[in-house]
Order: C-alpha cells, then structure tokens, then sequence
C-alpha cells in the first residue's frame, strides 16, 4: 500500500461517532500499517521492492491521531473517553509489535488485529513490554490533536499543519518529475479511481470492508488501415476487469445494491473518471464477490499490458 512509503501518517477519527466493532478493525489495521511503514526512499522504490536506502533496523515509524468534529460531541467527558479507547488501542498495536521485533514469527496481520481487539482494554501502563523497550514504547505513543473545521480561525487544524511541518525532511530529489501528473502506475490509478467511488456509494463500516482484485488490464488497439487518420486514440479501448471482495453475504448485497444499481453507480461514476484518466475508451467490468477463505487478497499489478501502457 501506499503507506509502507510513508514517513508519517495521520489517522483522522470522527469524534462524533460511535466507535462499533468494523471501525476498531479498521483502526487497528491503519495503525499496524502505518508502524510498519519504511518511510519514504529517494529511488522510487515501490512496496515490495527492497529498497537500499532504507536501513534495516529502523526504528517503528509514529503517527498521530486526529480527531475530528469535536464540537459536536458533548459533553465533553465523551471526548476524553474516546480518546482514552483509541490511546489503548495504539498502545495495545505498539506492545504486539515490540514483542515482535523480539520474537519473530509469521502472523497474519488479521490475527494481529483480532489479538489488540481482544486484549486492549485489559492491559494497562508498561504491561507486558520489556525493560529494555519502555523508551521506545513511551516515544512511538501517537499524540492526539483535536479539530473542528467550521471556522477559518480553528487552532486545531494550525496544530496539525505545525505538527506535519515540523515532521517534515528535507528530499534530495523529487521522486515524481515535473511532466508527471502522478507516481501511481496505471494499476494503481484504476485501483484509486474505484476506491474512491465506492466510498461514496456506500456507507458505514462497509467500504472499509471491500478489497480490490484486478482480473484484467489491457489496452486494445484497433487494427488500423492506411486511410485511417494517424490520430487514433479515441478509437482505443482499456478494458478492465475487477473484483470487489467482501467477507460476508450481507456484504455483497450491501454492494451491489438493489437490483445491482448500487454496483452500477460504483461503475458508471468510476468509468468518467478512467476516461478522463487514460484519455480512451474504458470498458470496466465488476463482479462482487464473498472471500471463501475469509482472507485479505491484493491487487494483481503484474499482468499482461499493465506495466506496458503509458499515459
């Protein structure tokens, strides 16, 4: 994900919600990923690739918590009480992952996540963290910052643009040119477009649930004949297949919607966008589907045509 290239990361919370279980999850889950981040590389190296800048026993990366709407929760004792919930489950994501640096084994992260869920609550203070790792556990501890954005004067958002500012480094080299609109690959272009629709169309826990998994990329050039015109980009068709993965039936129904229109709104509203995009014809074509082993899937970016296209 974008996140492992991240050097800090800001997870803004709706003060004003109730935290149910999915957003827990969903939380935990940002929080793992942004502590396991590597920060930023001065080569463009993406995630997955292993990047020589990046020393091997970083230190775990911060981050810091937003939250947000704070003016409409009273009274404010809920506040505190909230920011006390999310403060344990930092700590408790911390504790797992000093524990382990000192004792490494294949976990799955969802059972990581379901472990701080369990047990957050219960643990208290330096629990459970070695003498020797207190320091760091005190220093990773992610500061809160509290905001409301309904007037221009707001402290709260001068407090975060002082804190990214001040967590700023100085770059050697832009990692993205000045005739690049973007550094995402193709892929992952389609993947951000799709995402964003489907943040819109849907509500509540659900779009933190739908995974992506691209089934097919591929630029399709008709055969041209020596009277057609050298200018044929309108008449080229990006064809892309994608999957939306949900864990649960309710889920599915959830997405695609009565009839199948929530989907189609995801699609019609995405296919604008690609357009726009690729500057072609976009055929989109998306299936719902239920994750039969309930695990988390990845977006495909090596397939045929996907690293060959250019913008």
């Amino acid at each position: 994900s974008e996140m492992d290239s991240a050097d800090y990361t800001l997870l803004v919370v709706d003060a004003a919600r109730k935290l149910d279980v999915d957003m827990e999850r969903t939380l935990v889950t940002l929080m793992f990923l942004a502590l396991r981040s590597r920060g930023r590389n001065e080569l463009g190296f993406r995630a997955g690739e292993k990047n020589p800048t990046a020393a091997e026993n970083d230190p775990l990366n911060k981050f810091a918590v937003v939250m947000n709407k704070v003016d409409l929760v009273n009274p404010k004792e809920k506040l505190l009480l909230s920011v006390s919930h999310v403060g344990s489950m930092a700590e408790s994501v911390i504790r797992q992952l000093l524990h382990q640096r000192r004792n490494p084994a294949k976990v799955r992260l969802g059972d990581l996540v379901d472990t701080v869920i369990k047990n957050h609550l219960d643990e208290e203070g330096f629990e459970n963290i070695h003498e020797d790792d207190i320091e760091m556990f005190t220093a990773v501890a992610p500061q809160f910052l509290f905001t409301s954005a309904i007037t221009k004067d707001d402290e709260g958002v001068d407090n975060v643009l002082g804190l990214l500012l001040h967590r700023a480094t100085p770059s050697k080299n832009w990692i993205i040119d000045a005739e690049s609109a973007t550094g995402m690959s193709p892929i992952e272009q389609v993947e951000e477009i799709i995402r964003e629709k489907i943040y819109r169309c849907l509500h509540r826990e659900v779009p933190h649930s739908v995974q992506q998994q691209n089934r097919m990329f591929r630029l399709i050039e008709p055969k041209r004949k020596e009277s057609d015109p050298v200018d044929e980009e309108k008449n080229k068709i990006l064809r892309i297949h994608q999957d939306l993965v949900v864990k649960t039936k309710s889920h599915q129904r959830l997405v695609l919607g009565s009839g199948g229109k929530t989907l189609e709104r995801i699609r019609s509203t995405a296919v604008r966008d690609l357009e726009d995009a690729f500057g072609c014809v976009v055929d989109l074509n998306m299936n719902v589907r239920v994750s039969k082993l309930n695990q988390d899937v990845t977006l495909e970016t090596d397939i045929e045509g996907a690293k060959t296209f250019t913008i």
